[in-house]
């Protein structure tokens, strides 16, 4: 323990702290009362108060200073009662004094070496502490010690930094409190509620009401302040902020606040870092446009990402990236001899490349070098596992940016082509430059058209999907009003306070109008409700009412989109919506290229609640191929069979999903041709002419029919309906009908039928027939 020193008072506030130990007393006496007489603590309480009350002679009622070396001996008891006794000999920044203006008696020998690092450690503390907060401080101390109203939910500290070489250190400050008591001159005036919102940092204090006194209080006794060294914890957040400022700020001020917390981080001010994201175009790995400017490794070894095709570069970084391990070298002696000389001439003394991937992707290489040999060991690899998570954020933030800008360029420049067609895009770019040759020529776009191609079109829908989710929506909410409900019928709830009774009023009145049913408007009124006024008002009462902070903490955390049950059952809805959907289009995806190969096309999808295709099929498309009536029969047949191989799919997937959804099946048979033709300025196919548009009004149409005469829907769960206009565009998949019941893919027996009329549509039939379920029930893969 050291002598005392005392910083300079750092604004106005009346304040008047003395150093007395008559609270210290009286804190020990309470601790005392824990054991019995004959408990050997006992004897130890006993010899500490008769210490401090005879110092409590010394410093009040003599006009004498006590004696440094007393004073430093009570501290050292001091120290015995305020910390365990495990900790009493670890090495622990702590000190004794006054925290107004900041007054240090007595410090432990950690204490005095970081005023050896870092000359005035204390000195501007003050200073990077607001006016506010000192303020804020008094006002917890005075309502807790004479109110006891507690407004902290821990002791008050108070964080500051240092800056040393080029580096930032963080601290953190705790006082204990304990042994402060306020005393006031006169009466205590009466607690006022914007104290209590002032002290636990909810509200500023207002200019309409009178403050606290603090100029007719003395604050008598002494504070234990214990410092903490929060550099690590405090970068981390650091990086973790950096990612609000993604989307705003440019790519070099976010490296550049990335590295320097990194310094920070490790404690080395020298050091080279980089963070260099490992984009791939087609397979090759290559170069974001600064990657390699920033690199350590990559740069000064004369790898050439920049060259698509070298074949050296590429094998150095796919070992890099399939043994994603990380490299450490302290001495560099792991280099063979050019690259360690190449490197040492750089000045770098000890290296770290550190491949970030993940499961299924390599986002990037974290490098780092040092100008010191061994500078690296195995803790830096423990502090980087630590931001692991953070490094991979930043490298996919750029690896989308450099895919968006990939696919920017793409839009721009070219159109999103299938293979299909592609050929017919470059015939017509020819033909507007050699028509471009000519001074007459029209500067209009040559038209790109496929006429007489053959359109298959298919449908797996979710069935009721819009009014599950209604009924998913209205539960969750059910389920909010309830717990809203039994919150306000708590027996400690404030009942006599307005807002309470305002909002109960309200709770009342959607749960009656949620049970008569529910609207698109209501949802939006209630969400509003639940989100703006009922769960702030929660949060606000939750640090005033303890007795309620079980029940209201338990409440807010079921608001969680993620985790809380008032989107569970929202929740089941998408997740089951997107697994069915997900196992439809990546079956899709896997037919659509083996159907390439029976015959070139082209392939539209349309994502609604469920999934929807059209196949555009013909000459035109594939003049070099001849196009024949077995072509379509092979089409007719496989649209039939992968309807029952996705429903079969999906079927598998009831007894999984967390909400049992259905799908059903349906195709459009339109044996007759439509012409479609590039729109430049949708950059899509669609269909022309009169008979062509009434083909896309029949696909928009016919998912929402009905049977003539009946209230039955078409589509239903089990079956593959078919629609029709003509008897013949359904002959020709009967045969395929017919052979998928003799293998037993399908029941026996067609349902044939009309359909209702619809709006422009009418004298369309119908076939439908049930699906035969096989009985493999393996888990699929989620």
């Amino acid at each position: 323990m050291e002598t005392l020193y005392k910083l300079p008072k750092p604004d106005e506030l009346p304040l008047q702290f003395r150093l007395s130990f008559r609270p210290f007393v009286a804190y020990l006496k309470a601790q005392q009362q824990a054991f019995d007489a004959a408990h050997g603590l006992n004897e130890l309480y006993n010899f500490l108060i008769a210490q401090f009350t005879e110092a409590i002679a010394l410093t009040e009622e003599s006009d004498q200073p006590i004696d440094e070396t007393r004073l430093a001996e009570l501290f050292q008891l001091a120290t015995v009662a305020v910390l365990p006794l495990t900790q009493t000999s670890r090495d622990i920044p702590y000190a004794f004094g006054l925290p107004i203006p900041m007054t240090v008696f007595q410090y432990s020998s950690a204490f005095r070496d970081l005023q050896k690092e870092f000359p005035e450690f204390m000195a501007d503390i003050p200073s990077q502490i607001g006016m506010e907060s000192r303020k804020r401080f008094i006002y917890q101390l005075i309502l807790e010690k004479c109110y006891g109203v507690e407004t902290a939910k821990s002791k008050p500290s108070f964080q500051f930094q240092k800056h040393k070489k080029g580096q930032t250190k963080y601290f953190r400050i705790d006082i204990n409190i304990s042994f402060v008591e306020p005393c006031i001159k006169g009466t205590l005036p009466p607690l006022q509620p914007a104290w209590i919102d002032f002290a636990s940092g909810s509200a500023p204090l207002p200019d309409t009401i009178a403050l606290l006194p603090l100029d007719q209080f003395t604050f008598d006794g002494f504070c234990f302040f214990q410092l903490e060294d929060v550099t690590e914890t405090e970068t981390i957040q650091q990086l973790q902020d950096t990612f609000a400022h993604l989307q705003s700020d440019s790519e070099p001020i976010i490296y550049q606040r990335f590295e320097s917390a990194l310094r920070n981080l490790y404690s080395q001010p020298d050091l080279q870092l980089s963070i260099i994201p490992l984009p791939q175009v087609n397979g090759h790995f290559v170069y974001t446009p600064d990657t390699n400017a920033r690199s350590i490794f990559l740069r000064h070894m004369g790898i050439n990402l920049n060259v698509y095709n070298d074949q050296v570069a590429q094998k150095i970084v796919q070992k890099i990236s399939q043994h994603p391990m990380p490299y450490l070298f302290p001495t560099l002696d792991g280099f063979p001899e050019a690259e360690r000389q190449s490197l040492k001439e750089r000045g770098i003394g000890s290296f770290l490349m550190y491949p970030i991937t993940t499961a299924t992707e390599v986002l990037g290489i974290l490098e780092m070098g040092s100008s010191q040999s061994g500078a690296f060991d195995e803790s830096v690899l423990t502090k980087i596992e630590r931001i692991l998570p953070l490094v991979q954020e930043l490298l996919r933030y750029q690896l989308n940016h450099f895919n968006d800008q990939i696919e920017q360029l793409i839009k721009k420049r070219f159109t999103s082509l299938q293979p299909s067609v592609e050929w017919k895009f470059y015939e017509a770019a020819w033909e507007e430059l050699r028509l471009g040759q000519n001074k007459n020529a029209e500067s209009r776009p040559i038209p790109v058209r496929f006429p007489q191609v053959f359109p298959l079109y298919g449908a797996v829908d979710i069935r009721n999907s819009s009014a599950e989710r209604h009924k998913a929506v209205q539960q969750d909410m059910a389920n909010q009003l309830a717990a809203i409900e039994a919150i306000f019928a708590h027996p400690d709830f404030p009942a006599d306070w307005a807002r309470s009774d305002e909002l109960r009023t309200q709770s009342f009145q959607c749960q009656h109008r949620l049970i008569a049913g529910l609207n698109p408007e209501d949802k939006l009124e209630y969400a509003r409700f639940l989100s703006q006024e009922v769960n702030p008002y929660f949060r606000l009462l939750l640090p005033h009412q303890p007795t309620l902070e079980g029940v209201l903490a338990q409440y807010l955390s079921q608001t969680s989109e993620t985790s809380g049950l008032f989107n569970q059952a929202l929740r089941q809805y998408e997740r089951s919506m997107d697994w069915l959907n997900s196992t439809v289009n990546e079956y899709i995806n896997q037919e659509e290229k083996r159907l390439q190969t029976i015959y070139p096309h082209y392939f539209e999808r349309y994502r609604t609640d469920g999934t929807e295709y059209t196949i555009y099929v013909g000459q035109s498309i594939s003049p070099d191929k001849p196009f024949s009536l077995d072509v379509g029969r092979d089409l007719f047949r496989w649209q039939l069979t992968s309807m029952i191989e996705m429903a079969q799919l999906t079927h598998r997937l009831l007894p999984h999903l967390p909400l049992p959804l259905q799908t059903t099946q349906l195709i459009l048979a339109h044996t007759n041709t439509v012409d479609i033709s590039f729109r430049q300025d949708e950059r899509r196919f669609d269909v022309e002419g009169s008979y062509s548009i009434r083909y896309e009004v029949l696909k928009k149409r016919i998912d929402k029919a009905y049977i003539l005469g009946t209230q039955e829907r078409l589509t239903q769960p089990d079956t593959i309906a078919l629609v029709y206009s003509h008897t013949a565009e359904a002959a020709d998949y009967l045969p395929f009908i017919t052979s998928l019941q003799k293998n037993g893919q399908l029941k026996p027996g067609i349902e044939y039928m009309d359909l209702e009329p619809m709006q422009g549509i009418a004298n369309l039939r119908a076939l439908r027939v049930h699906i035969n379920y096989t009985d493999d029930q393996t888990e699929p893969e989620k």
